[in-house]
């Protein structure tokens, strides 16, 4: 009887429960929404095609000075011109133990000491030419207002310093011209200079000038150097560390009676002092008519394509001109939003290897550099080179833009984005890319937003 009884009740107990869950499917099929309401649903949705306008842009002047790093050379690219790099520096007798000198030391020869940075960009294999030439006149400081706004100051510098475009007066004739195959994994490239100038600098040292007790008396006397590349052969432009230096070779014959050889170096005087200068020809590109009363071209004039080169202030200026829609709030929420760059394989970029980083920076109403962007949800403030094709060479760059959309009026409002390499090779390479635009048939620029509507 009582086995009866419990055996009925979890049959009830069973048809209740299957009773509750039809009920609970049904509820579920009429309204398919969790949470949000009884009349309200949730869309998610994936686009990348939202409008993206890009254009290759001119910096002003970037720093070049005290990057540790002499560039020297001649780039004829087919996409950017004919770029050439040269390199302004000065040597002091700071550290020359003048009472060392033998009172029977004669000169034999003076050379100029540059040791390879290991930094290249272009072809090594083919010859080119290098030159010294005496500078005729000081260097000079330029005011920091010359260059740059102070908004832009934000980002390269704050101090006065020398810049890509400064350039200073030097004789007209070469003190030598050598034409080399570079070998960056070398260790160092000497060019012999007149005798006469080491024989003046060698008797200097020998009567104990007080022109090498003073270095500003000095620079008055030799006031520094200038390399530069040869103008018709040459491409690539070669790296050299900042420890240059004047070596002055003599002999004299020992108490023995022995004829010994030494060496005296005239070193590099102040970092600061050492900077780089770079010219550009685009007349026979689709980049000719961009310059600094010219800073924009749209990739709509260079065939839906943008560039960035370091030393050259090309950079690529990303606008996102509905970007109010994105960012209207009412019904939609932006879940992810995710920068794709696309650039091209071989032969478009060889033998000028792609940067294995880019960096955005924020750009004012002005088109003036504020900041680096970085995305405070993952730190992330660098583009990743990823090949997408290993045979072609196809390669993107990414980067999440959720904070800078999200936030775009409450932080960003009337910015646009630059897309170049990390700042400090901005300053110090001539590394370059050639980027896709959304109207590429092959390689695009575009922005995946992830986003989620509420339809009430």
């Amino acid at each position: 009887m009582d086995n009866s009884i419990r055996r009925c009740m979890q049959l009830l107990k069973w048809f209740a429960g299957l009773l509750t869950l039809v009920v609970v499917l049904a509820s579920c099929e009429k309204n398919s929404s969790i949470g949000i309401g009884e009349d309200e649903t949730l869309f998610a949705n994936i686009t990348d095609t939202v409008t993206i306008s890009t254009a290759t842009m001119l910096l002003d002047s970037l720093p070049s000075a005290g990057k540790g790093v002499l560039l020297v050379g001649r780039i004829n690219d087919p996409e950017l011109g004919i770029i050439s790099s040269s390199s302004y520096f000065q040597i002091s007798p700071s550290g020359l133990n003048t009472s060392s000198l033998p009172t029977d030391a004669v000169f034999d020869s003076v050379r100029l000491r540059l040791n390879y940075s290991g930094y290249y960009y272009g072809d090594t294999l083919q010859k080119q030419d290098i030159s010294v030439y005496q500078l005729s006149e000081r260097l000079v400081l330029p005011k920091v207002s010359d260059y740059l706004s102070s908004e832009a100051q934000n980002v390269f510098s704050s101090s006065a310093t020398f810049y890509n475009r400064s350039k200073f007066r030097h004789d007209p004739a070469p003190l030598a011209t050598l034409s080399y195959y570079p070998k960056p994994g070398s260790d160092s490239l000497m060019l012999r200079l007149p005798d006469n100038m080491g024989k003046s600098f060698f008797n200097l040292v020998k009567e104990e000038s007080t022109l090498l007790s003073n270095t500003d008396l000095f620079l008055d006397y030799f006031k520094g150097m200038v390399l530069k590349p040869g103008t018709s052969v040459g491409n690539a432009i070669v790296g050299f560390r900042d420890s240059v230096s004047v070596k002055i070779y003599y002999s004299y014959v020992d108490g023995e009676g022995n004829k010994k050889k030494q060496e005296m170096a005239f070193s590099l005087y102040d970092n600061n002092y050492q900077f780089n200068h770079f010219d550009a020809d685009r007349s026979a590109t689709k980049l000719k008519d961009i310059g600094l009363s010219n800073t924009v071209v749209s990739s709509d004039l260079t065939s839906d394509k943008t560039y960035i080169q370091a030393m050259a202030g090309l950079v690529t200026r990303i606008s996102i001109p509905y970007i109010r829609f994105l960012n209207s709030g009412g019904d939609i929420v932006i879940n992810k939003a995710e920068l794709l760059v696309e650039t091209p394989g071989a032969p478009h970029y060889l033998p000028f290897e792609r940067p294995a980083q880019l960096v955005l920076l924020v750009a004012d109403k002005n088109n003036r550099p504020t900041q680096i962007l970085s995305d405070p949800q993952t730190s992330q403030s660098a583009l990743y080179l990823t090949y997408s094709d290993y045979v072609e060479g196809k390669a993107s760059y990414s980067f999440p833009l959720t904070e800078y959309i999200s936030s775009y009026y409450s932080k960003y409002n009337n910015t646009s984005l630059l897309l170049t390499v990390p700042v400090a090779d901005l300053q110090n390479t001539f590394n370059r890319l050639i980027v896709g635009s959304q109207a590429n048939a092959d390689v695009k620029i575009k922005l995946r937003v992830t986003y989620t509507k509420l339809k009430l």
